[in-house]
């Protein structure tokens, strides 16, 4: 019934928008493929409906090394049941899970095939915020990511029947229609298996760049997330705004502009706005961190200002950004 009723919520509030709003975004996680082992080069995008790969020595996409590759997958993960879930993840070599902007598995290293579990309580019919980064090395390569519920029957455990599954396609989402603040954070268990545990506002995003730009120069901000072809910030995107927050209260006089940028991809006249809105909805952002608003200009500039070039599709996605430029 949880899942019905989650159907019907995201329906309704989908017929409620206004026409140019995001359309009901379709179940899996969104998924980018890069070549090189720490995210260098963007290759494909694409909505991945599980984490359940074995691509052992083949190349995880077109386009896409076999090895010294790298994945980041970003989305929303529903609880089916109240209770603890115990996270089961198989992978060859490293790989990161975030559950509601916590850190959760931390196993960031060339490795052999290797079993890992984390434990993390859920409440049914709440959505937590779902990030995974993999890297391969070299030879074959891994990752399922699958869980255990915990309303799990007894006649279930004795029948012999797995109670181990990946995680199913139902619920997972690769984006939400509504604000961040409609995502829940995940409830930490008492006796937590995970590695490492982190805040949002510690997670591993830095920013020492900013301190020493000079007047007109400027920084493309990481990890920041929207749900595809809105304005709406994703709360994956929360750990570098926070960080940029703090280093704005460490100089007090520090004045930015916030510049949105788009590829070329679909019509001038409604990137250009896109990007508007993207700039502004950051500079809101950091106003509610207390920074000062004369300190912050939001500006939007299309796709008149590219990185790459718009003909490659491999070079594409380095042109949809947010910059923040001294002033």
């Amino acid at each position: 019934m949880t899942y019905f009723y989650w159907s019907a919520l995201l329906l309704c509030a989908s017929a409620c928008l206004p026409t140019t709003a995001q359309t009901l975004p379709a179940h899996g996680l969104a998924a980018t493929y890069y070549n090189g082992e720490n995210f260098e080069e963007a290759v494909v995008e694409r909505t991945d409906a599980q984490l359940d790969f074995e691509w052992h020595a083949r190349p995880p996409a077109t386009g896409v090394s076999k090895e010294h590759f790298s994945v980041r997958w970003t989305g929303f993960l529903e609880a089916p049941a109240t209770g603890l879930y115990i996270l089961h993840l198989t992978v060859d070599d490293g790989v990161r899970v975030w559950v509601g902007n916590k850190l959760l598995l931390d196993s960031w290293r060339n490795q052999y095939v290797t079993d890992g579990q984390a434990r993390v309580r859920l409440e049914a019919g709440k959505v937590y915020a779902l990030r995974i980064e993999y890297y391969q090395s070299a030879l074959e390569s891994r990752l399922v990511l699958g869980w255990e519920r915990p309303d799990v029957s007894m006649e279930d455990f004795f029948s012999g029947r797995p109670i181990f599954e990946p995680i199913p396609t139902r619920y997972l989402w690769a984006a939400l229609p509504g604000p961040p603040t409609e995502v829940r954070e995940a409830a930490s268990p008492a006796s937590p298996v995970a590695r490492a545990i982190a805040p949002p506002d510690t997670l591993p995003v830095r920013l020492e760049e900013l301190a020493r730009l000079a007047k007109g120069q400027r920084l493309t901000l990481p990890n920041l997330y929207f749900t595809q072809s809105t304005a709406d910030l994703l709360p994956t995107s929360r750990p570098v705004l926070n960080q940029l927050a703090r280093r704005l209260r460490e100089q007090p006089a520090m004045r930015l502009e916030i510049a949105g940028h788009t590829d070329n991809v679909g019509d001038a006249a409604l990137n250009l706005r896109l990007s508007r809105q993207r700039a502004r909805v950051v500079r809101q952002y950091l106003v509610q961190q207390g920074i000062d608003s004369v300190r912050l200009l939001a500006r939007g500039y299309g796709s008149a200002r590219p990185l790459a070039d718009n003909r490659d599709p491999q070079q594409r996605p380095r042109n949809r950004r947010v910059e923040v430029v001294r002033q």
